[in-house]
């Protein structure tokens, strides 16, 4: 498995960076009209959060995250196997002052991101700017790709923490002065209800923890693509959580708040560009379905 996983990410890599996205979200365009299960998740998200706009337009930016999705898909290849010179000749960094000032303090630094755009270029980043870090994820259960694609994700100089092995090295992580990295939109059941898109779902309170613990700062990134193409602009958002940060449980979803509203006008501007297919609002479907179920 790990050598076809090599050999298909070489074989991509060998095509124009921009063909490669560009095939990619055709077949993402197709996988939208076959995908019945995703299509009805993508399309109910749509409604929840944009209940004004038409079915015409829910449908055309579902069709079109389908094709967000197949772009970044196809793109990986190249993420993931050519020279730090070429990826970072591909990015502008907005923001970039604040934030080394801030991990310049030696505190360390959370850092919380979404699924926008090509978020594993995203999550290469930091490593790729020269900065330590430390990247919460969940491991894929195929054993031998999983090491793969730990190898592509690590080889900046990144640390890949394994969200089922604990948090115990997270302190230590931080008195060196790293930067932690965080998704705040995947549903986490465990999590606790939090307003995103202004509609609330179970969500990590990782972030506000710490920022309350050890007043660690917190800022948002967002990696915006420039149109269709393999271009990006990379945005750091300091998160101020001033006057939020005593160690209460309603402190910490105020918290969360904040920092997952920081996310919102990039979503909004395009949301084509976020993973509409997963399912962000599981804990309000299934209240509504056990409020059905009851009725």
């Amino acid at each position: 498995m790990a050598l076809l996983v090599k050999s298909i990410c070489w074989l991509i890599s060998l095509l124009p960076v921009r063909l490669a996205g560009a095939i990619g979200a055709g077949l993402g365009r197709t996988a939208y009209l076959l995908d019945a299960r995703h299509r009805a998740i993508a399309l109910k998200n749509l409604n929840r959060i944009y209940p004004e706009r038409d079915l015409q337009w829910q449908r055309r930016v579902a069709r079109e995250s389908f094709a967000e999705l197949g772009r970044t898909s196809l793109e990986l290849p190249h993420v993931f196997l050519r020279s730090k010179d070429f990826l970072l000749s591909r990015i502008e960094v907005v923001g970039k002052a604040a934030f080394e000032a801030t991990m310049h303090e030696g505190k360390g630094i959370i850092l919380t991101a979404c699924h926008h755009s090509n978020w594993e270029l995203g999550g290469l980043c930091v490593s790729m700017l020269g900065y330590n870090s430390d990247v919460i994820y969940r491991p894929l259960r195929q054993a031998s790709a999983e090491t793969v694609l730990k190898d592509f994700r690590e080889r900046f100089g990144a640390s890949f923490q394994s969200r089922h092995e604990g948090l115990r090295w997270l302190p230590r992580a931080l008195k060196k002065g790293h930067c932690i990295a965080v998704m705040v939109d995947q549903h986490l059941s465990n999590g606790m209800p939090v307003p995103f898109l202004g509609h609330l779902a179970n969500t990590t309170t990782l972030p506000a923890v710490f920022a309350g613990k050890y007043r660690t700062p917190v800022f948002g990134v967002v990696l915006h693509r420039i149109g269709r193409t393999f271009r990006f602009r990379l945005e750091f958002l300091p998160i101020p959580l001033h006057g939020l940060t005593d160690r209460t449980e309603l402190d910490e979803v105020g918290m969360m708040q904040v920092i997952c509203d920081s996310f919102a006008p990039a979503i909004h501007a395009r949301p084509e560009l976020w993973l509409w297919i997963h399912r962000r609002w599981l804990f309000l479907d299934e209240q509504e379905a056990a409020g059905q179920a009851r009725s």
